[in-house]
This record gives structure tokens, C-alpha cells and sequence, in this order.
């Protein structure tokens, strides 16, 4: 692919807004059970702060409002307000009572809304690009598992690799995504495919030889590329030219014997 065809592409997300999520944050299993939610409040906590000051003026409540949740229950107001207060305690937010930011909040009432201010903690040691036409749509998705779906886009989106050398695509492992969070296998196929059906991000296949199946993967708004893109990685990976795979398919598949 030619670097005038490269900068093109690239040209199609130069004027979308993201933000930076760590990768050390893409290893939800090692954040304990509730990691999952733990990345993706601060995932809407970020671009909710995406603003001159960078803070969100949210709460336990204004937050479970913005993602769709029932706020009139007890467990849910409890699961959010100790997801928020682990996030601080793992320094990647501030939660502060006032806009001068000068002390910082350690109890926090549901129905208060707080001045919260993302850290960029470890951000320097390598971030994931999140755009927010992704979260706007994982947010609007109909499931109840959404925390789940958002990890496991994460784990896929976080080795695209942004640079004049690479195209943007993504073939981490579904194996690779269950070892790192914690899903089960069954559920991280569901999940990649609800993200193919959303139009989030768009998944080809080749059936390399008898054994091996392999997903590539792009964000939806790189579709036309993501079958080209593919069959040159997947003929560098497997050294085997494109012509003589024994397959291929748009969408998710199961992924078995992938090497």
C-alpha cells in the first residue's frame, strides 16, 4: 500500500475525536471482577470530560442516566458509586466536590453530581485510541452485558497501531481476549460479532489450510480496506499467498487452530 493511499485512510479518523485509554487498563481480568466496568465508566468519564477544563461534572447517578441503566436500584447505585471509587483509588480519576479541585472526595452520594478528572495514569507507556463514534455506539446498544462488549472491543482495538509503516487493523487472538478478561470464549465470539452487527468494527476471515481459521479486524469506518489489508498480513504471517488459502468469509468466525 502506497503512502499516498496510507495518509488517505488515516484522513478518515483525522477529524474524529478520541480519547487515551492505558493499555495497562486492557487486561480487565487483572483488575479484579468488576474490571470490566471499572474501564468502561472510565471510558465515559473521559469523553465526558473531553472539554477546556478536561473534567466530567458527573455522578453515581448522571452516570448510570448516560449509559442507560435502571437508577432505582440499590445494588446498581452501589456497583456504580464502588466502581468509581476504585478508579480513583487506582489513580486513574480525581473526584473533587468543587470546580477549584482542592480536596479530594473519598464518599460519595448517589445523587450528587462531583468535578472528575481523568489522570492519563500510565497513559505514557502506551495508550489505545477510542473514538468516540465507537463509544456513542456501544453506549446506544441494546444488552445488558455492555462493560463485556467494551472489553472485549478494547482488547481487539488496542494493537492497531497508528503510523505511516502500518495500516489499522487488528487480528488479536478471540484466545488472546479470553485470557485477558476473564469471558468466557462462547460469550467474546458473541460479543465481536454484536460489534460487526453494530457497525462498529467490520471482521473478515481466511481459512489459511485445513486447520487454521484466522479474524482480521478494522474499525467500521476502514471497511472498503480491511479485506486487503487482511490478505497481506495473513500472507506475511502464514507465508502462504492469498490464492491459496482454502477460504474466506466476511464477518466473525469461531477462530479454532489459530497458530
Amino acid at each position: 500500500m502506497n503512502t499516498e493511499k496510507k495518509s488517505t485512510t488515516h484522513s478518515k479518523e483525522n477529524t474524529e475525536s478520541f480519547i487515551m485509554i492505558s493499555k495497562s487498563l486492557i487486561e480487565t481480568k487483572r483488575l479484579g471482577k468488576n474490571g470490566e466496568l471499572d474501564v468502561y465508566h472510565l471510558a465515559i468519564i473521559k469523553s465526558i470530560a473531553n472539554n477546556f477544563q478536561g473534567v466530567a461534572y458527573t455522578g453515581v447517578t448522571h452516570l448510570m442516566k448516560f449509559i442507560g441503566m435502571n437508577t432505582e436500584q440499590n445494588k446498581t447505585r452501589k456497583r456504580t458509586k464502588d466502581s468509581l471509587l476504585r478508579l480513583q483509588e487506582m489513580g486513574h480519576i480525581e473526584i473533587y466536590e468543587n470546580i477549584a479541585m482542592e480536596n479530594i472526595v473519598e464518599e460519595l452520594k448517589p445523587s450528587n453530581n462531583y468535578f472528575v478528572k481523568p489522570t492519563g495514569k500510565d497513559e505514557d507507556w502506551g495508550f489505545a485510541k477510542v473514538f468516540y463514534n465507537d463509544i456513542q455506539k456501544i453506549v446506544a446498544m441494546k444488552s445488558d452485558y455492555k462493560p463485556k462488549i467494551f472489553a472485549t472491543y478494547l482488547n481487539m482495538i488496542g494493537n492497531i497501531f497508528y503510523g505511516t509503516s502500518n495500516v489499522p487493523i487488528s487480528y488479536t487472538k478471540i484466545d488472546t481476549i479470553v485470557k485477558s478478561t476473564g469471558i468466557n470464549r462462547k460469550s467474546v465470539v458473541e460479543y465481536l460479532k454484536a460489534l460487526y452487527e453494530e457497525e462498529i468494527l467490520n471482521f473478515v476471515y481466511f481459512q489459511i489450510n485445513n486447520s487454521v481459521t484466522k479474524n482480521y479486524c478494522t474499525r467500521w469506518i476502514h471497511r472498503e480496506y480491511t479485506s486487503t489489508w487482511a490478505a497481506q498480513q495473513a500472507e506475511f504471517h502464514y507465508k502462504t499467498y492469498y490464492k491459496e488459502f482454502k477460504s474466506g468469509g466476511v464477518g466473525v468466525s469461531d477462530e479454532r487452530g489459530v497458530s
